[in-house]
């Protein structure tokens, strides 16, 4: 048995699906798109400041977090992913687990 990773967004009612080799990779693609709905990659500055109120920020850099472990990024997803938990936009993300038979 094989796993993928599937990564499943939903925002505004509109779906939309990814499909991972890696976990890791999984992980990268959720954490970049929580930065993207955050606008942490248009204007770090003036959205880390709006989501951490001048308290440090996790790691938004995509070149670190390539370096990094499964479980550093696991870690890493779910700080950042708590930003999303009180949005009015209905955004959602999951990384699911599916295995493929031969």
């Amino acid at each position: 048995m094989i796993n993928f990773w599937t990564l499943v967004v939903s925002f505004e009612g509109e779906l939309s699906a990814a499909t991972h080799l890696t976990e890791k990779g999984a992980l990268i693609a959720a954490i970049e798109d929580v930065l993207m709905f955050l606008g942490v990659d248009d204007n770090p500055a003036e959205a880390l400041d709006r989501h951490f109120d001048g308290d440090p920020a996790p790691c938004y850099d995509l070149d670190e977090m390539r370096k990094m472990s499964r479980e550093e990024l696991s870690k890493l997803f779910r700080e950042w992913a708590e930003h999303t938990w009180d949005n009015h936009y209905g955004y959602q993300l999951e990384i699911i687990r599916t295995p493929v038979q031969p």
